[in-house]
């Protein structure tokens, strides 16, 4: 289960919580020009849709938990290394 937990917040997390704070930061900036607040809000939205489509393939996607966390750690790994 934990391994699950970690891969969902490894790859969908990061999309959900920017997705969170660019929306935020579209609904608190008043003095933004109208048109730049709705495409950052809709940046905002972009990033929420990323994680549901990330959290839908991890969970249709036949591959173990564990296993694809040890293939995001060999990949990160290789990334080091070059």
């Amino acid at each position: 289960m934990g391994d699950g937990v970690e891969l969902w917040l490894r790859r969908a997390g990061g999309p959900l919580l920017g997705g969170l704070f660019v929306m935020a930061l579209a609904v608190a900036r008043e003095h933004w020009w109208l048109p730049l607040r709705v495409l950052v809000l809709l940046a905002g939205v972009a990033g929420l849709v990323m994680c549901g489509v990330e959290t839908w393939r991890l969970v249709r996607g036949g591959e173990s938990a564990s296993a694809a966390l040890d293939r995001l750690e060999a990949e990160a790994g290789a990334g080091e290394d070059r």
